[in-house]
């Protein structure tokens, strides 16, 4: 990932909850969980249009 974009995201509370379990159990920032998710979304959505 060469260039970053910011942005600000509203989650409701027991969402971000989860993510930041997940992230410590991934031992990951939560803004790196978030983009490990986005990703794997993404290439399931590539997946689904082949």
């Amino acid at each position: 990932m060469s260039e970053l974009s910011r942005t600000q995201v509203r989650f409701p509370v027991e969402l971000m909850e989860w993510i930041k379990q997940q992230a410590r159990e991934q031992n990951r920032s939560m803004n790196a969980q978030l983009v490990e998710i986005i990703q794997q979304a993404r290439g399931k959505t590539k997946n689904e249009q082949a």
